[in-house]
């Protein structure tokens, strides 16, 4: 992952993990999603092929809620549900991009 991506990455979470109080529209929220599902996919399936002993526990964990976040979409209608479901995707994303910074001889 180049330090574009990383960046990227990055921004996603700040983006969605802010007080309620900044939660930005509902189409923003939208594109959050859709954007935080793309690039998470992603690091999904490079942590899972290069998924080391170490944080095995923690990584496994994150790997089968960021599957099931992700086929289930939010919980319930409306805004505050879609808020949510990004919040809760962006925490998930969170774990895979620090595990995957961790890994020694990662794929770039």
């Amino acid at each position: 992952m180049d330090t574009g991506e990383t960046q990227e990455i990055e921004e996603l979470i700040r983006r969605a993990v802010v007080p309620y109080s900044e939660r930005p529209g509902a189409e923003a929220v939208a594109r959050l999603i859709d954007d935080l599902i793309t690039h998470g996919q992603a690091l999904h399936d490079r942590v899972a092929a290069v998924r080391t002993v170490r944080g095995t526990e923690r990584v496994g964990v994150a790997l089968v809620e960021w599957a099931y976040f992700v086929d289930a979409g939010p919980a319930g209608r409306g805004d505050h549900a879609n808020w949510n479901h990004a919040r809760t995707l962006a925490r998930i994303l969170r774990t895979l991009h620090s595990t995957h910074a961790e890994q020694p001889g990662r794929p770039q």
